[in-house]
């Protein structure tokens, strides 16, 4: 779900850039832009930069759209090229970052979701779902919140990378409703999660702070098993 979010983010940042591609000394074509944006973002710019190889597949898929639009409603290749960033790329690191590292991820999303209920619930449940969108209507306080969360992402991503790429331990799904209980889960709030899409703005975003506020409620040893397994599902 994190990842997603970030995803959605960085995808509606693109298309911002498309739109609104502006003239320097040297300009740049708008898939330049978006190249040019993507690098210059926290975590996913850091991944494109080891793994040149993701680059060239988010440039084959931005031409391939322009060759070949896809059809009205249905994703653009270049969604999923850059979804396989954090599928192929990210999301391994992240399972091996350290306990300190991703611990102190959850940590800024809890700041984070915590902040946008308070600005907007509607955008502390489009947050658990799909990504901040737009991230330039967030408060000053939210973007920084925001900034700093991506901050920590990168951070557990060269963590894991620095490690080897070696697994760390996770919790399995049985697991984790077992310490989502011991963290304050009721039988009804495990029921929300099961129609989490369908909740209502204030429900969805207190689930979310919920599971995001779960690990200092947890025994040390689990606390790192726990947060990998929210950062890469």
């Amino acid at each position: 779900m994190v990842l997603v979010a970030i995803i959605a983010v960085l995808l509606v940042a693109a298309a911002g850039l498309m739109l609104t591609i502006q003239l320097e000394i040297v300009p740049l074509s708008p898939g330049e832009q978006v190249i040019a944006n993507l690098r210059a973002t926290p975590l996913i710019g850091q991944a494109i930069k080891d793994n040149p190889e993701a680059e060239k597949a988010i440039r084959e898929a931005m031409l391939e759209d322009q060759r070949e639009p896809v059809a009205p409603g249905v994703p653009a290749r270049a969604y999923y090229a850059v979804g396989a960033v954090s599928r192929d790329y990210i999301r391994p690191m992240l399972a091996a970052a350290d306990d300190t590292t991703v611990i102190a991820v959850m940590a800024a999303r809890f700041a984070l979701a915590t902040q946008l209920r308070k600005d907007d619930p509607q955008s502390c449940r489009d947050f658990a779902m799909n990504g901040v969108q737009p991230v330039s209507q967030l408060t000053p306080d939210a973007r920084l919140l925001f900034n700093d969360f991506l901050a920590k992402m990168e951070n557990a991503y060269r963590n894991g990378r620095s490690n080897g790429g070696k697994p760390q331990p996770m919790a399995a799904p049985p697991e984790m409703i077992q310490m989502l209980t011991q963290t304050g889960f009721t039988n009804d709030d495990l029921e929300a999660l099961n129609r989490f899409a369908a909740l209502p703005s204030l429900r969805a975003c207190d689930i979310d702070l919920k599971i995001d506020g779960a690990p200092p409620k947890l025994p040390p040893g689990k606390q790192g098993a726990f947060s990998r397994f929210v950062l890469t599902h």
